[in-house]
């Protein structure tokens, strides 16, 4: 939400979620960061130093492996928080955090983080159902990359990014989209060429605005609405 023009803690689901008092306690403890398409948060390994609760953009997790292939396992927007592992005792980063969509966050170190999981009851409990959700998240996702079709994880991806943004043009290239989905450039181009002749989404050099929402949602695979409604009844 704005106040005076400034987006507010409100608008990240887990802080609009404790009372006013707890809220803008913890909010204190955050500061406010504009990032960027491609930011690159942390790689898989690496120590994790702050966490980001997004605001108005939305963070990737992604598999890396040895020979530089990517995937998405997680998305990350304005209903979460990067980097739960630290929550769960952990202060390593199990995946890369990468902006996918350009936009606010705020930052809090690791150490806050822990004294405010620890003091606040509610705010401990509200994390460990977003933690459920999203190891739910990954474990579908782990599912659904092998088995559904690029054309249902495409129409999937785009649909998530749209539940976190409200955005009907994505500024996305090709080969973004390709490192998110784990399959080649070649793939997106005849995905993205499939959905176009069909009416669903338009393509222009480096952006992609979505027409029919309800017909994409028909495009995915049901790995988008099991997400959307377990989300939903956990983070009430």
């Amino acid at each position: 939400m704005l106040k005076g023009g400034v987006v507010d803690a409100t608008a990240n689901g887990l802080l609009a979620a404790l009372p006013e008092a707890s809220r803008e306690l913890l909010f204190s403890k955050t500061q406010l960061v504009s990032l960027s398409v491609k930011d690159i948060l942390h790689h898989s390994g690496d120590p994790i130093t702050s966490v980001y609760f997004p605001l108005t953009c939305v963070i990737s997790m992604m598999t890396e492996m040895k020979n530089g292939a990517t995937i998405e396992i997680a998305t990350v927007g304005n209903e979460g928080v990067l980097g739960i592992p630290v929550f769960l005792g952990v202060d390593v980063a199990v995946a890369r955090g990468i902006t996918q969509a350009s936009g606010e966050a705020r930052r809090m170190s690791v150490e806050d983080f822990k004294q405010a999981a620890k003091s606040d009851e509610l705010f401990d409990t509200i994390l460990r159902r977003y933690t459920h959700a999203l190891l739910m998240q990954i474990a579908l996702s782990g599912g659904c990359n092998s088995l559904h079709s690029v054309g249902e994880r495409y129409a999937r991806w785009l649909l998530m990014m749209h539940g976190r943004t409200n955005l009907d043009v994505f500024a996305f290239t090709q080969e973004f989209l390709s490192r998110m989905l784990g399959v080649s450039r070649a793939r997106v181009n005849i995905v993205t060429g499939a959905l176009e002749r069909a009416g669903k989404i338009k393509h222009s050099r480096n952006q992609i605005t979505v027409l029919d929402w309800k017909g994409l949602e028909a495009s995915s695979c049901d790995c988008y609405r099991i997400i959307k409604e377990e989300f939903a009844r956990v983070l009430v």
